[in-house]
């Protein structure tokens, strides 16, 4: 059987795929991880209360108020980016997929075409043989 003449492409292709697949496999990490931290926040803030105490612990809590919800709006716009960077490689992985599944069925193409040709010349040699008996003995073989 002939070599398929752009395997070396093709394992190229399925390298840069598996690469790709990584890639998304982190960037759902981070996205998760930037949601729980952001869920926490939120919860924090949640919790938040005044208790019945002076000026200075409403003052206190205010602050932990205003430091919370800053950093939840950080929190915020960081899932956003990890969001939007998961989508950025889920579409890299689905080009990679398109661009190694075009080579697939080329090879499967190819691997079909070469089998049908060694079966092609199989059958000829076996004509051959058969003919070359049949011209020999001067009569048909007996099934």
């Amino acid at each position: 059987m002939a070599p398929f003449s752009l395997a070396a492409l093709l394992r190229l292709r399925r390298l840069q795929q598996d690469q790709a697949a990584a890639e998304v496999s982190i960037s759902r990490a981070r996205a998760a991880a930037v949601a729980t931290r952001r869920r926490f926040a939120q919860n924090s803030l949640a919790s938040l209360t005044s208790s019945n105490g002076g000026w200075e612990v409403l003052r206190w809590t205010a602050a932990a108020r205003a430091a919370s919800s800053s950093t939840l709006g950080d929190l915020t716009v960081l899932v956003d980016e990890a969001e939007q960077q998961l989508t950025d490689t889920s579409a890299q992985l689905a080009e990679s997929r398109a661009k190694t599944v075009s080579l697939e069925k080329l090879e499967a193409r190819h691997d079909a075409d070469a089998f049908r040709e060694e079966l092609r010349v199989e059958q000829n040699d076996l004509d051959e043989i058969s003919s070359r008996l049949f011209h020999a003995n001067g009569k048909t073989v007996k099934p």
